[in-house]
């Protein structure tokens, strides 16, 4: 088999599986959107996960690696508006460390486009929405991760 043979099935493996989304929201704003979004039963893609967390200032960039290592093809943190944040503006903090955590997927070859930082914009259902939908599609044209420890794949 040549080089593009295997490009090709690679590319024809990547097609058939949707991407698959990790979303760690914050519970006072990022939560919220979601739950309007599941209550008003607005479209969104299938295969997307989210995750509560009680401010986006306390997801680590370990969890972000770890999603990404067991096959998840991109993640997006959704925290309070910069400066309406309920703990001492840890969101000033956290998007510091991930855009910081931006940069180290870059340069490893994963690519930053594999997480997305939103900040203030998924207070409401419709915004969510989008902001998923928006994702969705960015993340649809890069190849599928697959899982490079099989650790932390659960097995079924």
């Amino acid at each position: 088999m040549t080089n593009d043979e295997i490009r090709g099935m690679t590319l024809e493996k990547n097609k058939a599986r949707q991407p698959k989304i990790l979303v760690f929201a914050c519970k006072w704003c990022g939560l919220i959107g979601a739950d309007g979004a599941g209550r008003k039963k607005l479209e969104l893609p299938v295969d997307f996960r989210v995750i509560p967390v009680e401010c986006a200032g306390f997801v680590e960039p370990d969890a972000i690696i770890r999603a990404l290592a067991s096959g998840i093809d991109g993640v997006v943190v959704m925290g309070c508006h910069i400066g309406g944040c309920r703990f001492n503006n840890a969101n000033h903090q956290a998007i510091k460390r991930l855009e910081l955590l931006k940069e180290l997927l870059d340069a490893t070859g994963i690519g930053k486009e594999r997480l997305m930082i939103s900040f203030g914009t998924a207070h409401e259902d419709h915004q969510f929405a989008d902001i998923i939908k928006d994702y969705f599609r960015k993340i649809s044209g890069s190849i599928r991760l697959e899982p490079w420890v099989e650790s932390y794949v659960p097995k079924r």
